[in-house]
């Protein structure tokens, strides 16, 4: 089964390597400039309709080569979800741990793993809330050890009793009852809303997971939180947590633990690594969902049906109707190779020459290599679109970037068709935080400000703009027809609403070397600007400057005025990323995520909406509110997407290719893929 369990809720800003199963390792130049085209492109292999596919049956002996770009650092999964939280680590070791629910792609689906059913809603206690989810007997680690409750039981306790960070905090939403009650500052901060906790996981029998809440738990905290939740073999792992526990740093002792040897309960088991070169993996022959049905349907409905293990299980509809995408999951192949290479280039080459099958990059190919790929007879392409932005971001802790009327006009100035055109394609416009691609939580009605007018139009609007929101120039500007910019001698003196000159502000991008469209994107900017009379200066920056600029704490988040960079969203199925970036409480210059310091009533109070809500329809409704204010009121200007090109030898067919953030997101589909008969 694709498995895409999600365990943090978003990424760090992109090529930042830390964060979460999909967490972007972007250590590759520039491979943020990808596609020529938002719509996913079918791999030849795959039959028109997107549905069942054909190829080889399964041979044993087949290895299914893949070129990778960094270096596992670890090969401990304890790790992997804390201070290791690098993709590569997660694309090696990433399926091997087995979850009450997962993501099931491509239609982005929760869907039952190792639970019986759909999620158990809480039902309250005395003073705590309580779920009781029955999980599937006959579900085996791969050395013969049988999954139980007890093994989620023992990752809770671990997490919770050595404290682990990361992932893990966010993944079981561990209630520290004791270190809240130790911090003053915590119980006086009103600002922030009261957020659920899970006080304890038990387990009443080995196939039954009883798990209490401090309060009534919302999707985030049950479905996409503990359901998502990694279980661990605790015969395993049980001697190196005593150990950790003996040490005086026993989370540090149990990351620096050996998984070599651990079982898995997926569809892969790590077999070892040569440091620099490669990493390998066997697939599991024995995994419970091995020979399995998986079908989607137009209804938006999933079944998944194995005669040999004695289920067919219809969610999320009535299992009728056209099929969409239909396959038998593997494993096809017997182990994976996950080969190191320098940089794209040696990579592409090598996919060339037979070397390897498939380029696994967070990002995807770098634009530039495209016609090589398609002018190879025996390469193929797929293009998807991602799950993330480029964005400007404002600091609204002071003057002019406080005011609306200033992030607006600016916004209205900046021609993102335009630059899909200069950008060859490669920068696809953006105007919502939800990708587009994303259908069910997008709002399809949020605004498009200024789209569709020409240079003259942009101009007159913008500075409308800004006039009603206060500022003022000592000469107004008027625009050149001929020349098709602000007139000279006009637009000069420009003043804030509160009568302040406007000083020379600094725009932060990505240096060309690093990312040219980010780099072109400012300069672009800085010249739509100074139509406006706005003194603005692109400075090309070191990507990690621009990070520690823009997170700075306390009064140093100050110093800066405007920057660009990317996030990527993590879970797609349940998106709340708006209340990480845009929530009062999450300012960055307390530690948060909220760059700009944006701070609005309305959106708080959705946000707390979100995260109790223990519905879709109400999730996705607060999701869409926010994303209209966020956009409207432009604490981002959310820029462009870059779809993600991925490459591959045509001897091997996927399941499907039309999949929200690519293949990478799946890890390259190692169970599913197979030889072309």
């Amino acid at each position: 089964m694709s498995i895409s369990w999600k365990l943090s809720k978003w990424r760090w800003p992109a090529a930042v390597a830390v964060l979460a199963l999909v967490a972007a390792a972007c250590s590759e130049g520039t491979t943020d400039t990808t596609a020529e085209e938002t719509t996913t492109t079918t791999a030849a292999a795959s039959d028109d309709d997107g549905a069942t596919t054909t190829a080889a049956s399964a041979d044993e002996g087949l290895t299914y080569k893949i070129g990778i770009f960094s270096d596992l650092t670890t090969d401990n999964f304890w790790a992997y979800l804390g201070p290791e939280a690098d993709v590569y680590n997660g694309y090696v070791l990433g399926n091997g741990h087995p979850a009450l629910f997962t993501i099931a792609y491509p239609n982005i689906l929760l869907v039952p793993n190792l639970a019986e059913s759909d999620p158990v809603p809480a039902v309250q206690e005395g003073d705590v809330w309580v779920v009781e989810q029955t999980i599937r007997r006959g579900v085996k680690w791969s050395d013969g050890e049988e999954v139980t409750a007890s093994d989620l039981v023992f990752s809770y306790e671990i997490v919770k009793e050595f404290g682990l960070g990361g992932n893990w905090t966010g993944t079981y939403y561990v209630l520290q009852a004791d270190a809240v009650e130790d911090d003053p500052a915590t119980n006086e901060d009103e600002s922030s809303p009261a957020r659920e906790g899970v006080t304890s996981i038990t387990a009443p029998d080995d196939y039954t997971v009883r798990v209490e809440f401090s309060e009534k738990p919302g999707l985030a905290t049950w479905n996409n939180g503990v359901g998502l939740a990694p279980f661990m073999p605790e015969h395993f792992w049980a001697d190196a947590v005593e150990e950790a526990r003996a040490s005086d740093d026993p989370a540090a002792t149990l990351y620096a633990a050996s998984g070599e040897g651990e079982p898995s309960a997926g569809q892969q088991i790590y077999a070892g690594r040569e440091p620099g070169a490669f990493a390998q993996v066997t697939m599991n022959a024995d995994d419970y969902y091995a020979g399995t049905e998986f079908t989607f349907y137009a209804d938006g409905s999933f079944r998944q049906k194995n005669d040999a293990r004695g289920f067919d299980e219809v969610y999320n509809g009535s299992g009728d109707g056209d099929i969409t995408t239909q396959w038998t999951s593997g494993p096809y192949v017997s182990d994976v190779l996950y080969s190191i290479y320098s940089d794209q280039n040696a990579a592409v080459l090598a996919l060339r020459n037979g070397d390897i099958d498939f380029i696994l990059s967070s990002l995807g190919l770098q634009s530039g290599l495209k016609d090589q790929i398609t002018s190879a007879p025996d390469l193929g392409l797929i293009a998807n679109a991602s799950n993330g932005f480029r964005y400007l971001s404002f600091n609204m802790r002071k003057s002019p970037m406080s005011e609306q009327s200033f992030r607006r006009g600016l916004g209205c100035m900046i021609d993102k068709e335009f630059m899909q055109n200069l950008l060859q394609g490669a920068a696809i416009p953006a105007y919502s935080l939800v990708p587009a691609g994303n259908t069910f939580w997008a709002n399809p009605e949020v605004e498009q400000l200024c789209k569709g007018l020409n240079a003259e139009e942009r101009f007159t609007q913008a500075v409308q703009i800004l006039k009603d929101g206060g500022f003022t120039w000592d000469v107004d500007p008027e625009w050149d027809t001929e020349n098709q910019e602000l007139l000279a001698g006009t637009g000069t003196g420009l003043k804030d609403p509160g009568g302040s000159t406007v000083p020379e502000l600094e725009l932060l991008a990505p240096g060309p070397g690093y990312d040219p469209l980010r780099s072109t994107y400012s300069v672009w900017i800085a010249e739509w600007a100074s139509n406006l009379g706005i003194p603005v200066k692109a400075n090309p920056t070191g990507f990690s400057v621009i990070v520690d600029k823009a997170f700075a704490l306390g009064e140093e988040a100050l110093n800066w005025d405007m920057y660009i960079l990317g996030w990527g969203l993590g879970d797609a199925s349940l998106p709340t990323f708006h209340e990480s970036f845009f929530a009062s409480y999450q300012d960055s210059a307390e530690g948060g995520f909220n760059t700009p310091g944006y701070a609005n009533d309305r959106v708080d109070e959705l946000a707390a909406e979100l995260l109790a809500a223990a519905d879709v329809d109400t999730a996705r409704a607060a999701v869409q509110e926010m994303d209209r204010i966020i956009v409207e009121e432009a604490p981002y200007v959310v820029l462009f997407q870059t779809p993600i090109l991925e490459a591959y030898r045509t001897s091997l067919v996927f399941p499907f290719t039309d999949s929200l953030d690519g293949i990478q997101n799946l890890y390259g589909l190692p169970a599913d893929v197979q030889a072309v008969d």
